[in-house]
């Protein structure tokens, strides 16, 4: 009778944890969620050292939006097995939501070195490395996380050099963004720009509509008043959808329309994001009014380090419309760039890009940009 009275003690505890965690696991598949944190949180005022259970209450807290009390489950958690992948991956989607998308970074290329075919965590790093320019889709079981907005402000000086008697040219921008996770973004940018002898102003404003968990929109608008080279407005419409293996594709239709013409473009969009690097085409189908309608295609290879910092290249061949003096011209056109952006601290970035241009027998141009970005 001691062996079983022994035997029982010792084992209803065990049948009732396992119970806990097999109601709580049912909970997040019903996506109850609140009875899921509670039924773990009872769970762990009796066994404050069952792992498993910790690991599941650290994702449903984030998966809540209160990442502020799952990352310090995570930083125990790994403390005692630091080369777990399942839980750096929670760890970096948990940065990630709270919008630090560079420190969730560091964790998810941890979990990459040590699991490299986890399908989840190549996920989460192409997520993580567009959360600056494109909400941010998960595989977590609700859609509407409260996370905390990021918001960057950059500003950035450009120097163009011309050939064939053409002044050079200058430019100056102030460019704003704020992404969330899982939420609208917007960005805006003032521009002061130099040709030809003349300055020209404007505006940029854009937005980008997380329609589910595929598909985004997103609209942009820009208005220069009385300009002497820059158009007189455009806007832009592009649908952007998210595919499996790292696919991105896109389609995107713009109006341009100056004093004198106007143009339409089509544009047609592939990318892919693979281990550090992300490739992309776009091939563009323009129809000027009374120039004729020239094609272009844009090559792009980007490769990332030490978070969201990369340098990559692009290259641009076909034909491409431009403008000289007040009047807009179509010609053959070729180009390759250099660019890049460093984050010298989690708050602070240098951007940079040099490039050479060939517009047909027109002009050659060589360009030299640099930037300041801030994040907060």
């Amino acid at each position: 009778m001691i062996r079983v009275a022994l035997f029982l003690a010792l084992a209803l505890p065990c049948a009732a944890a396992l119970a806990d965690l097999a109601t709580a696991e049912r909970q997040v598949r019903d996506q109850q969620l609140d009875a899921a944190r509670a039924t773990l949180e009872a769970h762990l005022a009796q066994q404050p050292g069952d792992q498993e259970a910790r690991f599941l209450l650290a994702r449903v807290y984030a998966w809540q939006g209160r990442t502020e009390d799952a990352l310090p489950i995570y930083e125990s958690l790994l403390s005692s097995q630091p080369e777990n992948a399942d839980y750096l991956l929670g760890q970096g989607q948990a940065l990630l939501w709270a919008g630090f998308p560079q420190r969730a970074l560091e964790s998810l290329e941890r979990a990459a070195a040590i699991a490299p075919d986890y399908a989840d965590i190549q996920t989460a790093i192409q997520q993580a490395r567009a959360a600056s320019a494109v909400p941010v889709t998960s595989a977590a079981p609700v859609s509407d996380l409260s996370t905390q907005r990021r918001h960057e402000l950059q500003i950035s000086t450009r120097k163009d050099a011309l050939d064939n008697g053409f002044d050079d040219w200058r430019s100056h921008r102030l460019d704003y963004s704020s992404t969330r996770p899982e939420g609208p973004a917007w960005y805006g940018a003032l521009l002061r720009e130099q040709r030809f002898g003349e300055w020209d102003e404007g505006v940029e404003l854009g937005t980008i509509l997380p329609l589910n968990e595929k598909w985004t929109l997103q609209p942009e608008v820009g208005y220069q008043p009385s300009p002497y080279f820059l158009p007189e407005w455009h806007a832009d419409l592009r649908l952007q959808r998210r595919f499996e293996a790292g696919y991105l594709g896109a389609v995107s239709v713009r109006r341009t329309e100056y004093e004198t013409t106007r143009v339409d473009r089509l544009a047609l969009n592939a990318e892919r994001y693979f281990g550090n690097w992300r490739a992309g085409y776009t091939l563009n189908i323009t129809d000027v009014a009374n120039a004729g309608t020239p094609v272009g295609h844009n090559l792009g290879l980007d490769y990332y380090y030490r978070g969201l910092s990369y340098a990559g290249v692009r290259l641009t061949a076909g034909e491409e419309e431009a403008v000289e003096e007040q009047q807009l011209i179509t010609s053959d056109v070729r180009a390759i760039s250099l660019q890049g952006r460093h984050w010298f601290s989690r708050r602070w970035a240098m951007t940079w890009e040099v490039g050479h241009h060939e517009q047909g027998d027109y002009y050659t141009r060589q360009w030299l940009q640099l930037g300041l970005r801030h994040a907060f």
